[in-house]
């Protein structure tokens, strides 16, 4: 920043010399020359006169009348010169003046119309949590007077200046990535692990987070490059219970039951091992989940149908008449089942065509987005729908949405209406 001031100055003061140069010059020369070609036409013509007396053209009386007439207009011209009171003086005055309103114009119009608004308060936080910021990425822990009078939100902005002056910082990418999430930015997260990821493919962390976040955006199933992230991690550390638990669950929504068993029975192996207790919900979820993929991969084998996964939300989704037109069968539709009273991740999502609507689906927890917290697991969740015109599953201007209905979950299945009716 102070190299940019030095040059602004710089720059200023140019501007003004530009101006004022001519100004400057104003001031001296025209009185001076007059001057100077007075005296020399009055030696010129006081020497042809002397040459006509000396070749007898004229008499010395008249010589000397001449000459004092000559005497008296140089002195008449003399008088009339401008001196340091008039023009000249002025044009120093507005000179100096110059000099001095150009850099203070500049100055003003920066501060008023260039500089942003909260230029002062983008520094202050720079200052402030710019050193911690440092010191956390370098894997020290963080205070709580440095944490207690900024945002989350902050922190973010903090990476991005960071990672636009180092974007190689793979650690950098990484807890970028990791706070998008918490906020629930999806896109952007992903973006920023892929990045981390791909500065450092061989470190676990940033290549399951990069496979969470992808899984996550395709309704909790894998794709090809999740399944590659994880089954890497796999490789290098076979009983990493992360990996196993993404790659188990995430082949069971996709329907490889029999991956979904393998990676299953390993973790629950790999949990014994170490006498795991805690999680009690992912253990209950990992053996009904475990039973329901060894039901449904021998019931392919024997050509029978699977048994139910659990008490599913029948949802029926249309969409009002008066929003014809504002969308196209290619958007993606999005139906959510999100805790009544929780954090705003999704619990379960299914994605469609906005063209299939009026269609109905069924919510169970073979959709849920998080294997440790089973839609079941919740008892009042709310459904939403939206339609999305960018693809995107965070909400956007130009998107369609239905209000929320709340549902208790029970024993039995719950049925639920929604109606696409609002343009957000």
């Amino acid at each position: 920043m102070t190299l940019f001031w030095i040059f602004a100055l710089l720059l200023a003061l140019v501007s003004a010399a530009v101006v004022a140069l001519p100004l400057w010059r104003g001031v001296r020369a025209p009185a001076q020359d007059m001057v100077t070609l007075n005296r020399r036409v009055f030696r010129e013509r006081l020497a042809e006169l002397e040459k006509d007396q000396s070749e007898g053209r004229i008499d010395a009386a008249t010589l000397a009348e001449l000459r004092t007439e000559l005497e008296r207009n140089l002195l008449t011209l003399q008088a009339e010169r401008p001196d340091a009171s008039g023009p000249g003086a002025s044009r120093r005055r507005l000179t100096a003046l110059t000099l001095l309103l150009v850099p203070a114009v500049a100055a003003g119009f920066y501060y008023g119309v260039v500089a942003p608004r909260e230029l002062g308060k983008w520094w202050t936080l720079r200052q402030e949590m710019g050193p911690a910021v440092d010191r956390l990425l370098s894997g020290q822990p963080l205070t709580d007077a440095e944490t207690a009078n900024h945002t989350l939100p902050d922190f973010i902005r903090l990476l991005q200046d960071r990672l636009q002056r180092q974007p190689v910082d793979a650690e950098g990418w990484f807890m970028l990535g990791i706070s998008y999430m918490q906020l629930n930015m999806g896109q952007p997260a992903q973006t920023a692990l892929e990045h981390a990821w791909r500065l450092a493919p061989d470190e676990p962390r940033h290549a399951l987070a990069y496979a969470q976040i992808r899984i996550f955006g395709n309704e909790g199933q894998l794709d090809a490059t999740s399944r590659q992230l994880l089954e890497g991690v796999l490789v290098r550390e076979p009983g990493h219970e992360g990996a196993l638990v993404l790659l188990g669950f995430g082949a069971y929504r996709s329907g490889d039951h029999a991956t979904a068993v393998t990676m299953l029975e390993r973790l629950e192996q790999a949990r014994a091992a170490r006498g795991a207790t805690r999680a009690v919900g992912l253990t209950e979820q990992l053996g009904a989940t475990l039973a329901d993929a060894r039901s449904r991969l021998a019931a392919a084998k024997s050509g029978q149908a699977p048994a139910a996964v659990s008490a599913a939300i029948r949802v029926k989704v249309r969409i009002d008449r008066s929003l014809a037109g504002k969308y196209t069968p290619d958007d993606t539709l999005y139906i959510f089942a999100r805790a009544l009273n929780g954090p705003p991740m999704p619990l379960a999502v299914v994605k469609r065509r906005a063209g299939e609507l009026p269609l109905t689906i069924e919510l169970d927890d073979s959709q849920s987005m998080m294997p440790e917290r089973p839609l079941s697991s919740v008892r009042e969740v709310a459904v939403s729908a939206r339609i999305s015109r960018h693809g995107s599953p965070e909400p956007q201007p130009g998107d369609l949405e239905a209000i929320a209905v709340p549902v208790r979950q029970g024993g039995g299945g719950q049925a639920v209406e929604l109606v696409i009716r609002n343009l957000r």
